[in-house]
């Protein structure tokens, strides 16, 4: 029998990643690998990788869709099952970009129609679309914006500067004076570098630290809402929803590597629109990295709504997501 010392973990991503990956006699590892050479690496984590990715993805779209490729006719015929009776479209072009949400372009010449907006959810893993499901369910949310635009945003940063701002500066020895709280809200809200020299200098000692993640857990686990902030944001949810989701005349969703259009899934839905709102809950995060929301609508519809940091832990660009 081989000794422990000839044995290894095969170097593999997709073993490397279990959480207890097996051991393997070293002379059996190349066989091994061998199992999973078709092995996709999970999409990437960083935010600026992640948004070249969803780029290229879109350009794939139009690429096919104006050029008339198998995998274009294939995302057309979709269109049609979608949408019977409908002319289809002579166009898609990618527009995106900040203050928009809506990711593509509907065009036909002969102005049939008007344009019409697309919001796609593209994935690179092959996999069945669940018509049961939202279009954004297997993705992140369907929007994303500055927690300002919720009155629970105000709520959370005030309690967050009245019980840890203190705590903070003495941690790091801040030498900055300690702000306003409408001084200080401004760069937490904020999606860029932070501007007041406190939270510049809380950056410099602070960014990406542990402590800073810790002191994140603890006040998230403490932080419940009330009755009166769970009704304004009940409120608030449902005409934001629904401003944005009316944004959206239509649905992507492609599953799978469009170069070939035996290999991906695509599915259209038309617009949606979010009923009323019966319940809304705060949820438990158990780790204690965000603050959850459930809302149950009339129709047995379910959304959720994160908040979170978006720029460092406790530094700035406090948002939330709607899912």
């Amino acid at each position: 029998m081989a000794s422990f010392k000839e044995k290894a973990i095969c170097p593999c991503p997709l073993c490397k990643t279990k959480k207890n990956p097996t051991f393997l006699r070293k002379n059996t590892i190349e066989d091994h690998l061998v199992k999973h050479k078709d092995y996709i690496p999970p999409p990437p984590t960083n935010p600026h990788e992640k948004a070249k990715k969803e780029k290229i993805d879109l350009s794939d779209v139009q690429n096919h869709w104006n050029n008339n490729t198998p995998s274009g006719l294939k995302i057309k015929q979709a269109y049609i099952i979608a949408n019977p009776g409908k002319p289809v479209p002579d166009g898609i072009n990618v527009v995106g970009g900040r203050g928009k949400h809506f990711d593509l372009v509907l065009k036909w010449t002969s102005n049939e129609c008007p344009d019409e907006t697309v919001e796609a959810k593209l994935c690179r893993d092959k996999k069945p679309i669940n018509p049961e499901k939202p279009p954004w369910y297997y993705g992140v949310q369907y929007a994303n914006m500055h927690a300002n635009k919720f009155t629970i945003g105000y709520t959370y940063l005030k309690e967050f500067y009245d019980t840890m701002l203190d705590e903070i500066q003495l941690h790091y020895n801040i030498n900055s004076a300690k702000p306003t709280y409408e001084e200080w809200v401004k760069d937490a809200f904020a999606s860029g570098k932070p501007t007041t020299p406190f939270v510049i200098e809380l950056r410099e000692k602070g960014y990406c630290s542990e402590y800073l993640s810790n002191t994140r857990k603890k006040f998230n686990k403490s932080f419940m809402a009330d009755e009166n902030s769970l009704q304004i944001l009940k409120s608030e949810m449902l005409a934001f929803s629904n401003e944005v989701l009316r944004e959206k005349d239509n649905w992507l969703q492609i599953h799978g590597n469009m170069e070939n259009p035996d290999d991906f899934e695509v599915r259209w839905t038309g617009k949606i629109e979010m009923s009323e709102i019966v319940t809304v809950t705060q949820t438990k995060c158990k780790n204690g990295c965000d603050i959850n929301f459930k809302f149950t609508c009339v129709d047995g519809a379910v959304y959720e709504a994160k908040m979170r940091w978006g720029y460092g832990q406790c530094i700035t660009n406090l948002r939330i997501d709607l899912k």
